[in-house]
């Protein structure tokens, strides 16, 4: 099945599901079949005019000319293009070390093509042509139009279900009709998010093929993806490469740079470290990958991706290689070791933990007769408090382990039992190369750099509003400087340090999500406590 017929399929589906819960409210409501066709394309066309435009201004992107930049990618694009009888897009570029790639627009005719710094500074130019070559079958294949079209149906439904479950306050007898509206509107968005995440993973193997297809070269896409997705790199060898002129812009072969990413909007790379050496021998890049393989985190996490596991797109490009007759540069063909379910399993216990222990008592309640004086209804809630405060505080415990100890990006990325739930504290020295977002201004993850590779270092405070002033304020004071990380590796579509702590030479920064978290389990456990003992005298 080709990717117009997939992409037909689902989109076909998508928005039939938008058209039934529409027409539900239209029947309520007693408007006519073609208002609520009008209204779903008012919807569709907001989106597909808006977001472009919104990108234009949320993030610094310098318009050049790609020659300026570089002369061999720029005759790239040109050639290419032409080959693919498309116009060549508009070049921007965003100075940020940390490196990515994306596209968007309305049409073919004003496609935008964005890259940042680290592209130029971490990829070499085979790797470069590569990655563009996926960014211009993103373009050929119209997929910024077909994902915004997609996108704007989850968005629709959840509008349309919070305007149920509100409308249905209030409504006498009707009331009933539209809470069920909002419960299968809600329903039907969840499906309709998956969906619409399978489309994109979709997209991003047949855009790899094209890249593959006009490079003749799948190697350097595998190799760019090593660099750009597990942060297996090396800064540049020579020091003048980091210099900057008078306007703040890098030198780099004789051209400057800038860069831009957005994973949530861009359908391109997922990419969140810097490039390989030349010493990375292959088997040391297939550990790292095998995470992906083994992990059954991986296969979890891959539902709510845009982008397919890094390794399964170096697999699949492998398999291109072979029908071209290139020796593929990445095998997998080593077996596990030993499963890793048993891990998955606690690990999914522990996430749960809160939710678990108070639906212990619940059954224990309904299950053990002789408890029903233990457990009568007037102490019933204290010790719903109870067991979910001890369920935040033994999680809390396990997934923040402490002693802290020195590590490299490299070994790290190597490790196969981690996830989001089991954590590795570690310690990490490096330079701070860029923002976890290019070009965003409200960004508040930072990419740290040592001798072997970087990583995305998460910045993660309890309330949003902390880490949006942070990402406004302070980042960018960190971008440059020789920096100590400290904080605990997970793993989940993409290696990250959720931090503790960072600190430069003049700055410092600390995040208090672990202690925010013993503190709301310590008070829950204590409002418990309280409410069982005051309830236990008052009953005798």
């Amino acid at each position: 099945m080709g990717l117009a017929t997939r992409s037909a399929m689902l989109l076909s589906l998508l928005f039939g599901l938008l058209f039934a819960i529409l027409m539900a409210l239209g029947l309520y409501f007693g408007i006519s079949t073609g208002a609520v066709l009008l209204l779903a394309m008012l919807i569709v066309l907001a989106q597909y005019a808006l977001g472009p435009l919104l990108l234009d201004h949320i993030f610094n992107i310098q318009w050049v000319d790609p020659a300026s930049v570089d002369p061999e990618l720029a005759r790239f694009i040109q050639n290419t293009c032409q080959r693919l009888g498309i116009r060549p897009p508009r070049f921007g570029l965003i100075d940020d070390g940390n490196p990515n790639a994306f596209t968007y627009g309305h049409y073919r005719g004003n496609a935008r093509l964005v890259i940042t710094r680290g592209i130029l500074d971490l990829l070499d130019p085979d790797e470069r042509k590569a990655v563009v070559g996926h960014e211009l079958g993103h373009i050929r294949n119209r997929d910024f139009m077909v994902m915004t079209l997609a996108t704007a149906v989850p968005i629709a439904l959840y509008v349309l279900a919070r305007s149920a479950l509100w409308g249905s306050s209030g409504r006498g007898r009707g009331a009933g009709y539209l809470a069920l509206v909002a419960f299968v509107s809600y329903l039907v968005y969840i499906v309709s998010h998956y969906l619409a995440l399978l489309l994109s993973r979709t997209r991003e193997y047949y855009a790899d093929e094209v890249s593959a297809q006009l490079t003749r070269n799948p190697n350097a896409l595998s190799s760019a993806l090593i660099k750009i997705a597990y942060g297996l790199a090396r800064a540049p060898p020579r020091a003048e490469d980091w210099d900057r002129d008078t306007r703040g812009m890098i030198r780099h072969d004789g051209a400057r740079g800038l860069g831009i990413f957005d994973p949530a909007v861009a359908r391109s790379l997922a990419l969140t470290a810097s490039g390989a050496g030349a010493s990375l021998t292959p088997g040391a890049v297939e550990d790292a990958m095998y995470w992906d393989l083994w992990n059954p985190w991986g296969r979890f996490y891959e539902l709510a991706s845009t982008h397919p596991l890094p390794a399964k797109r170096i697999r699949r490009l492998g398999e291109l290689a072979q029908r071209m007759g290139i020796a593929p540069r990445y095998r997998f063909d080593r077996a596990p070791p030993e499963s890793y379910w048993d891990e998955f399993l606690i690990d999914l216990v522990i996430a749960l933990l809160p939710l678990l222990l108070p639906v212990v008592v619940l059954g224990a309640l309904f299950v053990l007769p002789s408890t029903a004086g233990f457990l009568s209804l007037p102490v019933l809630p204290g010790l719903l408090l109870i067991s979910a405060g001890l369920g935040v505080l033994v999680k809390t415990l396990i997934t923040y382990p402490r002693g802290f100890k020195e590590w490299q990006v490299r070994g790290l990325v190597r490790q196969i039992k981690v996830s989001s739930v089991r954590a590795i504290p570690a310690r990490l020295r490096g330079k701070i190369i860029g923002r976890g977002v290019p070009g965003l201004f409200w960004s508040e993850d930072l990419v740290l750099q040592d001798d072997t590779g970087f990583i995305v270092l998460d910045y993660h405070q309890p309330w949003a509003l902390l880490n949006f002033l942070f990402g406004v304020h302070r980042a960018r004071e960190f971008v440059g400087k020789d920096a100590e990380a400290t904080g605990w590796y997970r793993r989940g579509p993409a290696p990250r340090l959720e931090l503790y702590q960072l600190k430069t030479d003049d700055l410092s920064a600390k995040c208090w999500t672990y202690h925010s978290k013993l503190l709301l389990g310590a008070l829950l456990f204590g409002l418990g406590a309280l409410w069982y003992w005051v309830t236990a005298v008052l009953l005798g």
